[in-house]
């Protein structure tokens, strides 16, 4: 069956594509995806019964949990990102070892001796091939799971504001979403600012001169259309549009135009650039993914994608979302401008948090994408929970007249789901904070791998405000955002001191 749906994947693109060198991404078949997926899809049909957003929220943290964790919890995580990559290197070897490859014509076109180019967190490999290759691929090619086109990846727009409503224009000591959200009361209530949070962005870049985000940036690289790195060192960090440097800014930044305009301004930020002017690949997009984990993330943030009808299980970002939860690492993602019933790959995935965008007065932009996903069929799912059916996004978030830094000591008010992505990143981070209390007594802290990634965005997602239907929508997801909500659960819970 799976050789059929490869097969199926391989007509698409090249039925989609004339071209005689085609770009693609071979997916493998890492350890725990098959179980993952089948996990997933099982929580999938139990959430079809939820109303209320805060049947979401984690278990209530016992003390002896604590003492269990907190044990050599660095060195568990250290040897987590170990195994993926050993796991993802071991899905790769057919691939590299395969006779059919190396003597295709794609040798000219890949790296030397035709070896595909890895993306170990993914599990997965990319390379360019001649068609006629490509309609060889499924037979010639063992421990193949998927084959999926390496598309283009669009920049987003800088949806600017033209006019400012007077319920905007009244904010002048801070960015409306910053309250909005609450995180302001995060940092006088419980002194969070998103201290030593580690928040990877990928995106076009970052001005790491400008006076909001100096000393912020910790790590910068920039990657080119076949994953390689072409600079790093935060020395290097420069931003080809100015859209990377307005989402860090929504993440991190300070407030020297006179107004606050981070939602943790004492984070860190890892920033890498794997779009330029002209966009860039899905290829770069995973790459941008391996650095970040491999370089400590604990949140990252994508505010990028392209539109697509398809449900992303399993898709191009699948595995790599997978492996980044699995070492504790939640994905947050823009869903897309497109509107009303469509959205963004990979906002789409369902292992990302998609958010959409909302105005000052809490509605939906018209621009905010978000559908239902439809899984009818899939080699990766057990045929007993298919239909697979689930909604994105996942939560909504400040997305119209946000304003940020701009890079060259500039600051703008932006619209677009990827201001609101942001929003839902710097959360994350709240609830990382290193707080003199958390240091000693945070039970968040001391998780890793799936235990912390779930605990997050259970945190998250269960202490929205639930806004237009009951239970989650297209347009709302589970609710708006509460970062103050969040962080309150997570104290009465256990998994934060109260101070």
């Amino acid at each position: 069956m799976t050789r059929h749906k490869i097969q199926r994947q391989v007509e698409r693109i090249l039925d989609e594509s004339r071209q005689r060198t085609l770009s693609i991404i071979v997916q493998g078949q890492p350890d725990g995806l098959a179980e993952t997926l089948r996990r997933a899809a099982e929580v999938a049909m139990q959430r079809r019964a939820i109303t209320v957003a805060s049947d979401l929220l984690p278990a209530p943290w016992r003390p002896s949990q604590a003492r269990q964790a907190q044990a050599a919890a660095q060195r568990q995580q250290k040897m987590k990102v170990q195994a993926l990559r050993r796991s993802g290197a071991a899905a790769i070897a057919p691939m590299q070892a395969a006779a059919f490859i190396r003597a295709s014509r794609l040798a000219r076109r890949s790296e030397a001796g035709g070896q595909p180019r890895p993306l170990a967190l993914a599990g997965a490999a990319a390379m360019e091939i001649d068609r006629d290759d490509l309609a060889r691929l499924p037979e010639e090619l063992p421990g193949v799971l998927a084959i999926f086109p390496n598309r283009r990846v669009p920049v987003p727009p800088r949806l600017r504001a033209k006019t400012l409503p007077p319920e905007v224009e009244r904010w002048v000591t801070h960015a409306w979403g910053l309250e909005d959200v609450g995180a302001l009361s995060c940092w006088g209530a419980f002194d969070a600012r998103g201290q030593g949070a580690k928040v990877a962005v990928l995106d076009t870049g970052v001005d790491a001169t400008h006076p909001d985000l100096q000393g912020k940036v910790v790590g910068f690289a920039e990657f080119d259309a076949k994953g390689s790195v072409l600079k790093q060192g935060a020395d290097q960090a420069w931003d080809a549009d100015g859209h990377g440097t307005h989402v860090c800014g929504t993440i991190a930044g300070g407030r020297s135009s006179g107004r606050w305009i981070g939602m943790a301004p004492q984070a860190q930020l890892l920033v890498a650039k794997v779009l330029g002017k002209t966009g860039g690949t899905d290829e770069q997009i995973l790459k941008g993914m391996e650095w970040a984990v491999a370089q400590g993330a604990e949140v990252i943030n994508m505010s990028l994608g392209g539109l697509t009808f398809d449900p992303g299980v399993l898709d191009t970002y699948t595995a790599a979302m997978i492996a980044a939860r699995a070492a504790g690492v939640p994905v947050v993602v823009a869903i897309g401008n497109d509107g009303a019933q469509t959205s963004g790959s990979p906002g789409n995935d369902f292992f990302a948090l998609a958010v959409g965008a909302m105005d000052v007065q809490g509605r939906v932009a018209a621009f905010s994408g978000g559908r239902t996903h439809v899984v009818e069929t899939s080699d990766a799912i057990d045929p007993r929970h298919l239909p697979l059916v689930y909604a994105k996004p996942d939560v909504a978030a400040p997305g119209v007249h946000v304003y940020s830094c701009i890079g060259k000591n500039k600051w703008e008010h932006l619209n677009g789901t990827s201001m609101a992505a942001p929003h839902a990143a710097g959360a994350l981070a709240l609830l990382l904070s290193r707080t003199a209390a958390a240091k000693q007594q945070s039970a968040l802290l001391s998780l890793t791998g799936w235990d912390r990634s779930d605990a997050l965005l259970q945190l998250l997602t269960g202490s929205v405000t639930d806004c237009g239907e009951n239970g989650q929508d297209h347009r709302y997801g589970h609710g708006k955002l509460s970062a103050l909500a969040a962080y309150g659960n997570a104290v009465q819970l256990g998994y934060l001191p109260a101070a």
